[in-house]
């Protein structure tokens, strides 16, 4: 071959290889990296379960303070045994609220769990009050009618406290995905 040739044979190469490389398909794209799913999207799924059980525990505590036993009693150790039954009943359905709340999985977004600490914290207050206004009563003598009053108002303190946590659907509005689980919940409904 001439020199001529040459060059223009590889003249025409070098201009096919840059033609065929404008041509050739784009390599494939690397795998973008999977998003993680944002905070806020939480799978309904798992939504409603855990608003089911937030719900449910608070549901049975309200059941069992409706079953709280009325005062009753004639005599101061009658009325101190009365008041003694009560507080022991309303420490036990908060020591089972304190227990329910505590083994509730993490929520399924971050507002569940600040309201889950929410209400751990005043039901767990509440139950130390009364715990505490029980063990008075109960130590004093069966005359001492400020030992009465004593456990009377620690009642009263207690259930202060749980009044701020006597609806879990409200604790959880500012959370869209656990207010709709709400909504479908069975244990959240009235």
């Amino acid at each position: 071959m001439c020199a001529a040739h040459k060059r223009s044979a590889l003249a025409g190469i070098a201009l096919a290889v840059a033609v065929l490389a404008g041509c050739a398909p784009d390599p494939a794209p690397e795998a973008a990296p999977q998003a993680a799913p944002s905070p806020s999207a939480a799978d309904p799924a798992a939504a409603v379960a855990w608003m089911n059980g937030f719900c449910g525990v608070v549901k049975d505590f309200i059941d069992g303070n409706n079953k709280m036993p009325s005062a009753s009693g004639e005599t101061l150790e009658a009325i101190k045994k009365s008041t003694s039954d009560q507080l022991g009943h309303y420490a036990a359905i908060l020591t089972k609220t304190v227990d329910g709340l505590g083994a509730l999985p993490a929520a399924p977004v971050p507002a569940g769990d600040a309201a889950k600490q929410e209400f751990l914290a005043k039901y767990t207050s509440a139950r130390d009050k009364t715990v505490k206004a029980k063990a008075g009563l109960d130590a004093a003598g069966k005359n001492d009618t400020a030992a009465q009053g004593r456990a009377v108002d620690g009642l009263i303190a207690a259930q202060k406290d749980t009044h701020g946590a006597l609806d879990p659907v409200a604790a959880v509005l500012g959370a869209p995905e656990l207010k709709t689980a709400a909504a479908t919940a069975e244990r959240c409904r009235p």
